[in-house]
């Protein structure tokens, strides 16, 4: 099980990106995981990526509709807040919840997002798998 993030998430619901590096790994990995905030930053992203006219709403709704056949285990936040406060000064509170699961799990993060992936590797014991090009 490995824990993957808003931005490989996004880009696999978009068919873009490391789009095809995250279906090799969701075929290899039984199922993977995510904190339920997940569902608020695909949304996030989508709503802002629409607003801009980056993104159609109709490409954006498929999207949404594809995230509901994505087989990922959605944890609750809750029980990680706790954890994600105590990253509270080198991380945002949604990436602390993403590493706070990695580590629950004793599971790999999986990100493109190359501030997250230094600041998880850093300031965590986590392993890291980050894909494709890196984005800030």
């Amino acid at each position: 099980m490995t824990v993957l993030d808003t931005s490989v998430v996004i880009d696999f619901l978009l068919a873009d990106g490391v789009a095809d590096d995250v279906a090799a790994l969701l075929r290899a990995d039984d199922t993977p995981a995510a904190p339920d905030v997940i569902v608020f930053e695909v949304l996030a992203v989508l709503r802002r990526d629409v607003q801009r006219r980056t993104l159609s709403a109709a490409r954006a709704s498929a999207a949404l509709d594809d995230l509901d056949d994505l087989q990922i285990e959605l944890f609750p936040t809750r029980p990680l807040a706790g954890r994600a406060w105590a990253l509270r000064n080198n991380l945002t509170a949604a990436d602390a919840l993403f590493i706070a699961l990695a580590e629950r799990l004793s599971e790999p993060l999986v990100t493109k997002d190359r501030g997250l992936a230094t600041a998880a590797q850093s300031f965590t014991a986590i392993g890291v798998i980050q894909l494709g090009p890196s984005v800030p």
